[in-house]
């Protein structure tokens, strides 16, 4: 009797975890500039947000580098926000218009995600514009 509690209890334990477990998907965001001005290439990084959190941030590397990154993001649907930043006199700052760069380096959008999906933003400074090409 004891044995047939004890394993009742181990299997009901193990449907409740597999349960909880949610499942993961990935988000791969690619980030590069087109149109950078001679002395402009910043030193700059890519941060990814999921539903306002921080989750992915990529390596330091000059604009005139792509950057590629991925996070690991709960299946479903989510609210994603992309922001490339520079650095400026030793302070990271948001490559944006209201920080007297030419362009708004961001990305906000809503995805639903399944097993993957990938971001692709190209910032062409010429055009003042963002491209966005997302594959799911």
């Amino acid at each position: 009797m004891k044995t047939k509690l004890t394993l009742a209890v181990s299997v009901f334990l193990l449907l409740i975890g597999s349960l909880a477990a949610q499942k993961m998907g990935k988000i791969t965001v690619s980030t590069s500039f087109k149109g950078i001005i001679e002395g402009y290439d910043h030193i700059n990084k890519t941060q990814l947000y999921i539903d306002g959190a921080l989750a992915g941030e990529s390596p330091e590397s000059p604009e005139s580098k792509p950057i590629t990154f991925s996070a690991d993001v709960p299946r479903g649907k989510h609210q994603v926000y992309v922001i490339n930043l520079a650095s400026y006199e030793g302070k990271w700052e948001e490559h944006t218009k209201d920080n007297n760069y030419s362009i708004d380096a961001s990305y906000r959008g809503e995805i639903k995600l399944k097993k993957k999906v990938d971001i692709n933003l190209v910032f062409d400074i010429d055009k003042e514009e963002a491209q966005v090409k997302i594959k799911k």
